[in-house]
């Protein structure tokens, strides 16, 4: 029995891993049927990643859903030509998985991270998937010449978060505080207790989920970014925000007035949302 939880070396034919000398030769020969998978938070991979790595990331919150396998995998890529290209290549490439030191992993014991996560997911949909020993921080010390460094990921960075809630409030108290919040500088903007918010303001709308935005007061008064996104239901949770296209027949709405205040008692409307958005 002990035998069993040993993690399998790597040499075998069970392996679950691949060493960064070998994953460096794989560059070298330019492998197209290779596939790297970057599970670290994503200003991480934004600042540093390998080479031809694709972002797989997602919030803590999730993760309970990803473990009971209520989370499609290609749902936690941030970019839609990521989307497609696991879609495309999962079933036949060999998919390499990293975070920034990966340890040793196997069936037994494959924890509560992302990486464990999605190798357990992977393994048991038939995937040829296997871990980076020692993960990004090791093949960036040994192999440098095979990562791309963004010297500014902060402001160069296209892609949108996972799940970006840093600058959105739900609620003000007046439609005049909900305009001037809309149109603030980010540069400007400050947390509820004065101190500046970080300059990196989230784009929105964001999917989080496929055929689910999160967007926030201006979205939803923006018909062209509506129509961009073929968005026909929109799920209010302010007390005050107006439905502005309610009478125009094109939009569903459903409003919760939700206080954006830490005394809240936001469970007594999870059915009532979760209704609207199964719709």
């Amino acid at each position: 029995m002990i035998d069993k939880l040993r993690p399998v070396h790597p040499a075998s034919d069970m392996a679950v891993s691949k060493s960064v000398a070998w994953l460096n030769e794989q560059l070298e020969l330019a492998n197209e049927r290779l596939l790297l998978m970057d599970c670290r938070p994503q200003e991480l991979y934004e600042s540093s990643h390998i080479e031809a790595a694709i972002n797989v990331a997602i919030p803590g919150i999730m993760l309970r859903r990803l473990k009971k396998g209520n989370l499609p995998i290609r749902s936690l890529f941030a970019r839609g030509e990521d989307r497609d290209t696991f879609a495309r290549r999962c079933g036949s490439d060999t998919l390499i998985l990293y975070d920034e030191n990966s340890s040793e992993w196997n069936e037994n014991t494959g924890g509560e991270t992302v990486l464990g996560l999605l190798m357990k997911r992977l393994k048991d949909e038939g995937c040829k998937a296997y871990y980076l020993e020692g993960g990004f921080n090791k093949f960036q010390a040994e192999f440098p010449v095979h990562c791309e460094t963004n010297l500014d990921s902060s402001c160069s960075s296209s892609s949108p978060p996972v799940l970006g809630l840093g600058g959105l409030r739900i609620s003000s108290d007046s439609s005049s505080d909900i305009e001037s919040d809309i149109d603030r500088d980010p540069n400007s903007a400050t947390d509820s207790d004065g101190s500046p918010l970080s300059n990196t303001q989230p784009s929105f709308p964001v999917e989080i989920l496929p055929y689910l935005y999160l967007g926030c007061a201006k979205d939803s008064t923006n018909l062209d970014v509506l129509e961009e996104f073929g968005i026909k239901y929109i799920l209010n949770v302010t007390p005050n925000l107006p439905n502005l296209f309610e009478n125009a027949g094109e939009f569903r709405y459903k409003q919760i007035p939700i206080s954006d205040h830490w005394s809240q008692n936001l469970s007594q409307f999870f059915p009532e949302a979760i209704s609207f958005i199964g719709e």
